[in-house]
């Protein structure tokens, strides 16, 4: 419920903006941050996000790129995970418009995965 409180937020936040790229303040898991994708999904239909969620030493994000924002930039999934899975030593999986991974990591290795994500889609949005 925690969790999706968050994306309730975190969607009333991002509306109007092209991209998010967020970390869930409570223990998230990765089934955590799926729901709140799929809420994302349906409220915010144009808008691209990568998800972060920390347990522990565990880092989960997913990342959902709508089919439209994808053909008009060329913004892949797979390949904005791709951009900072290897701070975390992750193991992704995913396609063009949702990917996902998990691995290790603490707030320092997060802090730099947001801002390595946020460069990457600047680059292919604006």
């Amino acid at each position: 419920a925690v969790v999706s409180t968050q994306s309730t937020g975190i969607i009333e936040e991002s509306k109007g903006s092209a991209t998010i790229v967020k970390v869930l303040s409570s223990k998230g898991t990765s089934k955590g941050i799926s729901e709140g994708l799929k809420v994302m999904r349906k409220k915010l239909p144009d808008t691209a996000a990568v998800i972060f969620a920390v347990k522990d030493d565990n880092v989960f994000f997913h990342c959902l790129v709508p089919k439209k924002v994808s053909a008009a930039h060329s913004l892949r999934a797979d390949e904005w995970v791709a951009s900072f899975s290897s701070l975390f030593n992750a193991k992704c999986g995913g396609k063009d418009l949702y990917a996902q991974g998990s691995g290790t990591g603490d707030s320092s290795k997060i802090e730099n995965a947001i801002e390595t994500a946020k460069k990457f889609v600047d680059a292919k949005i604006n």
